[in-house]
């Protein structure tokens, strides 16, 4: 196989490659439509690279002439993908210029048809071979057709327009796009012009081949086209971690705010086992004040300082908890657990409303594999927005239920309250900033949402079976569903 066969070839075949991959670029991003203009630029490399090959390889002046004919077809196709990239890609161009530059190769391309053998020639009469690249190549003897220059007008009207739109695209501070492509585009057809115009007016001894200086353009737009690919990946990874950054802080935020609707509970928490700790301390030292201390009552007092110091501890243990930043993480839970740690932060917040509470947990869950802070939240503001539809009610019918179950592939629960009922658009009091709180920020229960689906689970709310209040559902799929 001779050497001008092996590298039209290549070109032809590495113009595909390069074009499939962006095609399919673009097939997953339809916005990326520089992709598919860059897609049929290399057709039409590829194209150009055929015809040219063919004209080379001729051996009557008919068949030099078909190629040159049909080589017009994917010449326009370059012309028509190159104006349709710089517009998409760079951003700017003046469409009467690409208007006109399309509009007059249209034109070359139809006369190019309508004449015998082509618009370049008015008659093809012999073929001569030339040394080229260490092997000979055909070329065409004959009379150039003055029709020509229509169609080299165009190549240099496309020059000017990518040199404009490049100009523009500089001053906007698109400097790498304009080197790398608009520069590219625009050295390369010119040499491609350049060559065109001596060969087609015989001024010197060789072939035409604009698609060796096609061929060069493409590859450094294929660069440029992988470093704004890499460069998109970064962003979306940077801003990819900001929002889980951002998801973090607004979810810790939520649970600061819920246990701020909590801090006067809290306080009495607290202050109950500081109080006996207290009073029992006080006892203590009154009995060692006797010259013969009861030790039998002495060690039930310090008894109930440890117990009520635990009981401290705990309180302690949960609020930090529930404070804390940190990473999500996902631990084999029981949700009865989950929603027995929940009532005894909630229980001094519910008799001060005067609200109350039932529950219903069933025997033996499944275990679900989950983040324990992560959805004691999502039962705390579950709970505090129960209590607080429930306001406007009398301490009598402020009720709140909570139930567990299991049907084998999940579990379930249930948070049912008698209060004000739900919108008409249920949906809405899911979105972030939805509110009916004079100062509430309208998060929590979007907050909520995201924890339970990033879980894998559902949370939806729908009117109580009851005549008034509502029902909010959440289902988590067990250990076993999730391996």
């Amino acid at each position: 196989m001779s050497l001008i066969t092996v590298i039209w070839s290549m070109i032809a075949a590495t113009s595909l490659t390069l074009g499939f991959v962006h095609l399919l670029v673009w097939w997953q991003n339809r916005e990326k439509r520089e992709r598919l203009w860059f897609f049929f630029m290399t057709i039409g490399i590829a194209g150009l690279a055929f015809c040219e090959l063919v004209m080379m390889k001729a051996h009557t002046p008919e068949a030099f002439g078909t190629a040159l004919r049909w080589i017009h077809v994917p010449t326009w196709l370059i012309f028509v993908a190159i104006v349709g990239f710089v517009l998409v890609y760079l951003r700017t161009g003046r469409y009467w210029l690409a208007a006109v530059v399309i509009g007059l190769r249209t034109l070359t391309l139809g006369v190019n048809f309508v004449l015998d053998p082509n618009i370049n020639y008015l008659e093809i009469t012999g073929l001569r071979e030339v040394s080229y690249l260490g092997e000979l190549a055909a070329m065409a003897i004959g009379r150039p057709n003055p029709m020509m220059l229509a169609a080299q007008a165009a190549l240099l009207l496309l020059l000017i327009f990518v040199v404009d739109a490049s100009l523009q695209a500089w001053r906007r501070g698109e400097k790498r796009r304009v080197l790398l492509t608009g520069g590219s585009i625009s050295f390369f057809v010119a040499m491609s012009t350049m060559s065109a115009i001596l060969s087609l007016w015989q001024v010197v001894e060789f072939p035409l081949s604009a698609s060796l200086y096609f061929m060069g353009m493409i590859l450094l737009m294929a660069f440029d086209l992988s470093l704004e690919t890499k460069r998109a990946a970064i962003l979306e990874v940077e801003l990819r971690d900001t929002q889980e950054s951002k998801y973090k802080e607004v979810t810790h935020l939520g649970r600061v705010a819920a246990l701020g609707e909590l801090s006067v509970s809290l306080a009495h928490e607290m202050n109950q086992p500081l109080a006996i700790i207290l009073s029992n301390a006080q006892a203590a030292q009154k009995l060692l004040d006797n010259k013969s201390p009861d030790l039998e009552e002495m060690g039930e007092i310090l008894g109930e300082i440890v117990k009520e110091n635990l009981r401290a501890s705990e309180t302690i243990k949960r609020i930090r908890a529930l404070l804390q930043r940190g990473e999500v993480s996902s631990q084999i839970l029981d949700l009865n657990e989950v929603v027995t740690e929940v009532f005894l932060l909630m229980k001094n917040e519910m008799a001060g409303r005067e609200v109350s509470l039932s529950h219903d947990l069933a025997h033996s869950l499944p275990n679900i594999s989950a983040d324990r802070i992560q959805l004691q939240q999502v039962l705390l503001n579950l709970m505090l927005n129960a209590c607080e539809a429930m306001e406007t009610g009398t301490s009598e019918t402020r009720r709140l239920h909570i139930k567990t179950k299991s049907d084998g592939a999940s579990v379930s629960l249930e948070v049912t309250d008698n209060g004000q009922g739900l919108p008409a658009d249920v949906e809405s009091i899911f979105h972030a900033y939805y509110t009916t709180k004079d100062q509430g920020l309208g998060m929590g229960l979007a907050i909520c949402r995201s924890i339970i689906a990033a879980h894998q689970g559902q949370l939806w709310a729908e009117p109580a079976q009851s005549q008034s209040g509502a029902t909010f559902h959440v289902v988590l799929p067990v250990k076993e569903v999730m391996a």
